[in-house]
């Protein structure tokens, strides 16, 4: 859906001078699908969850290794506030559900990632037919998220 977001990253990693992978391929809804089509481990895939406060309806981006699954519990602590997947991703992001990329700064939103990413990442990049490789340190080093402990 989202050609834009995907153009912005593309140009983010090549302005920084990142080494970069990009790939199209066919659309991946899953993890899965999309670790078994690029060929890697599920580990080492950065899945982009977009989460939302139930009384702020506030909305924060959790990147989290592709095998693992969100740890409600630690995130509601650190915000302050019951969470839930936000269910309008696709109106509010234009993203389809399974392509929301690992960068809120370039949605909007802030970005939490777990200290347990590999350290080489795969992801969509706004689309479910675009993937980006590129190391967790410039990942990193790029957005300037918040690490911790956010998986399971």
């Amino acid at each position: 859906m989202s050609k834009e977001h995907r153009d912005t990253i593309l140009n983010i990693v090549k302005v920084n001078n990142i080494p970069y992978q990009h790939d199209v391929h066919e659309p991946v809804r899953t993890s899965q699908e999309a670790s078994d089509l690029r060929g890697v481990s599920m580990s080492s895939g950065a899945k982009a969850i977009v989460l939302r406060g139930k009384k702020t309806k506030q909305s924060i981006l959790v990147v989290i290794p592709a095998d693992r699954k969100v740890n409600a519990k630690k995130i509601q602590d650190l915000v302050g506030e019951k969470v839930s997947f936000n269910p309008r991703v696709e109106e509010e992001f234009d993203c389809e559900l399974g392509s929301v990329p690992p960068f809120g700064s370039v949605i909007g939103l802030q970005t939490y990632a777990d200290s347990e990413l590999e350290d080489v990442l795969n992801f969509n990049i706004g689309l479910r037919t675009d993937s980006l490789q590129i190391s967790k340190n410039d990942y990193l080093a790029l957005e300037n998220p918040i690490v911790g402990d956010f998986s399971m």
